[in-house]
């Protein structure tokens, strides 16, 4: 019991270090998708703190209309970027391998849906992952507003059921990158990046690239293959 005590009061002391080390300023009266990024939690942009986040706010379009800002992250071993910021929309590469894009969503009157979509980024396909959150960082459950991409919807519906098998069978997991477009979602499938010359031959005739989805009162339905 004693040797927890101690662990727990070492614990923290390094939180209140923390605590102390993160300078203390004032920060605006953020308003929209910029109120949602200062007061964001950690478990999305941890290794940005608050001060970093204003840093990327304040300088964000100095050097022109939506010209980038740049800070270096907590850790100083890479910077960050605010690429684009609206009133509802935000678009934040956190390092030259992940990707953070921030929406706001209307449900109806009186509530706001936030919608994040992270983004892997490597050398030959990205693979994207999509959360949703209440204004209270919350998270939603995600299968209220999306039925989430996978493999299976880039495959064409009357595609030759051996084919189809076999493909699924060699793709241990999905490979698949979403982008906010206006009020539309794109899903682009990596399979061509995945497989090499002649394997990915073999598919192509039953492969779509891209999936689009519309987005309505927070919904996303599936609106388009090709």
């Amino acid at each position: 019991m004693r040797k927890l005590i101690i662990l727990l009061a070492a614990a923290a002391a390094m939180l209140q270090a923390r605590a102390l080390a993160e300078p203390v300023i004032l920060l605006p009266d953020y308003r929209g998708v910029a109120k949602m990024f200062v007061e964001e939690t950690g478990d999305i942009f941890n290794t940005l703190s608050r001060s970093a986040r204003h840093e990327l706010l304040s300088a964000y379009g100095k050097d022109g209309k939506d010209s980038a800002s740049v800070v270096s992250n907590d850790f100083g071993t890479t910077e960050s970027r605010l690429m684009r910021v609206t009133d509802d929309y935000m678009l934040v590469a956190t390092s030259s391998s992940r990707m953070v894009e921030m929406k706001l969503l209307p449900k109806s009157k009186r509530d706001t849906v936030v919608v994040v979509i992270e983004t892997a980024r490597m050398p030959h396909y990205s693979d994207s992952r999509i959360t949703f959150y209440d204004t209270k960082w919350n998270k939603l459950d995600t299968d209220e507003f999306i039925d989430v991409p996978c493999i299976d919807d880039f495959i064409v519906p009357k595609a030759p059921e051996q084919l189809r098998r076999e493909l699924l069978s060699e793709v241990a997991f999905a490979m698949i990158e979403m982008k906010l477009d206006g009020d539309e979602l794109v899903a682009q499938c990596n399979l061509k990046n995945f497989f090499l010359g002649e394997n990915y031959d073999r598919y192509s005739s039953i492969v779509l690239d891209r999936v689009t989805y519309s987005i309505k009162k927070a919904k996303f339905k599936k609106i388009e293959s090709r």
